[in-house]
């Protein structure tokens, strides 16, 4: 009689064969059915981007009641190596191998064996990452190292491709609904059944202010996006994000990390939340947060905030948030343009003074509106060539593996409001010298 145990591993391997994945590689050992060599991919947007990681996969003999190991052989900054590691993973027997690599990935910026957020711990990892990209690391027979090298260099490969999002199928906003009432009656764990009733009162009472998704392979962490407070410069920004539950929630309070430049909240920075607080209050107050923060200087975050997600973590993620950006672009207004000045009162009576005064008014608004809209053009237009640039910067340096990711983000900041400023001044002289010699 087959062991069942085997079993199940081989037929999850098959899966994984026949859809693989853009963010792993694994392949099983010929001489023990208990083992996989793989390999994994840098989270984006992290100092580990463009890394290649390799990883033996350990299966235990009572699989899948107890949950797999993994080794990690490539230097990271973030795991030890050859040391056994499982602990972080949120295991069950109904879940998959393939949730936990995601979950794996995911856990790397987290780094549990390396606690540290210093400058140079993080430009270390970026080395590391670099370093990773470049060969496979020499471990084992000369057969495992045979499956090493495959792997990394279908990884080198995977760096090389860009990546389409299959929309044919349903997508997660619209299949959600159907398995929640389901995954609520066959959940035991009390945390994970309160998550799921706050999720699932989410999605039944939806809001125009954010809107959440949960993740597949991971029972305890959330995706979300919040739209900036209205009648601010933060009005018509999104603004990503992850809700991050503990195991013992919600007598454990959940914690936020933001993914998008706001100008208000640290970036990829945990943030406690209340213990009396659920998920729906707590965005709803970083919202109202926001207006307290709206003293100039955010209104360019907001504006190149709309073109695009985020880039964060691993493939299966950032289709999360696309699918999220799209749908607050159809419920977020576009940012809007403030007027410069109140209008002047009238005159109804008189000389008509009061109606020269408006008409001057107008004027100057009317230049002022110009070039405004030329500013945010401008700016939404060097926000899509930058990403389109940067993409391909990416794509061609990948061809070497190389994390250009992290070099990135010292680009100047040539969207600086005090541009507007500027034109603004120059514009409305120049429209009052024309105006003058006009009306006299």
């Amino acid at each position: 009689m087959e062991n069942p145990v085997e079993k199940r591993i081989r037929e999850e391997y098959g899966k994984l064969e026949s859809n693989p994945s853009h963010d792993f590689m694994f392949r099983k050992l010929d001489w023990d059915s208990y083992e996989w060599q793989g390999a994994l991919r840098g989270p984006s947007g992290t100092e580990f981007a463009g890394g290649i990681y390799h990883v033996r996969l350990l299966f235990a003999k009572e699989y899948p009641w107890e949950k797999p190991s993994f080794i990690f052989l490539t230097e990271n900054g973030s795991f030890n190596i050859k040391t056994k590691t499982n602990a972080r993973l949120n295991w069950k027997p109904t879940r998959k191998v393939e949730q936990a690599f995601l979950e794996l990935i995911e856990l790397m910026p987290e780094c549990p064996d390396f606690k540290s957020d210093s400058e140079e711990h993080k430009d270390k990892r970026r080395d590391l990452a670099k370093i990773s990209s470049e060969a496979a690391p020499i471990f084992g027979t000369g057969a495992r190292q045979k499956l090493i090298d495959v792997n990394h260099q279908y990884m080198q490969s995977r760096c090389k491709e860009e990546v389409v999002v299959d929309r044919v199928g349903p997508t997660q906003m619209e299949s959600d609904r159907r398995v929640i009432v389901e995954d609520t009656y066959n959940i035991k764990n009390s945390g994970e059944k309160r998550i799921l009733e706050e999720y699932d009162d989410i999605k039944s009472n939806p809001s125009s202010d954010f809107t959440c998704l949960k993740l597949n392979w991971n029972p305890y962490e959330w995706q979300f996006a919040i739209r900036g407070h209205r009648g601010t410069e933060f009005d018509g920004g999104i603004y990503h994000g992850m809700v991050k539950f503990s195991e013992g929630y919600p007598s454990n309070p959940p914690s936020i990390v933001f993914l998008t430049e706001n100008g208000c909240f640290d970036v990829q920075t945990i943030i406690s939340l209340s213990i009396r607080q659920c998920v729906r209050e707590a965005l709803v107050e970083f919202i109202e947060k926001m207006a307290t923060y709206s003293n100039g200087g955010r209104l360019h975050l907001a504006i190149e905030s709309r073109v695009k997600a985020p880039t964060y973590g691993t493939f299966a993620r950032q289709e999360v948030m696309d699918e999220i950006h799209q749908h607050m672009l159809r419920i977020a207004a576009p940012v809007s343009v403030p007027e410069l000045i109140p209008p002047p009162s009238q005159t109804p009576n008189g000389t008509g003074g009061g109606s020269v005064v408006y008409n001057i008014y107008n004027i100057y608004n009317i230049g002022f509106s110009v070039v405004y809209n030329i500013y945010n053009i401008y700016n939404i237009g060097f926000s899509v060539v930058y990403n389109i640039v940067r993409e391909n910067i990416i794509n061609a340096s990948n061809s070497k593996c190389v994390g250009v990711m992290d070099s990135m983000n010292g680009a100047p900041d040539v969207t600086n409001p005090m541009i507007t400023k500027i034109l603004c001044v120059v514009f409305i002289v120049a429209f009052w010298g024309w105006s003058y010699k006009f009306l006299t």
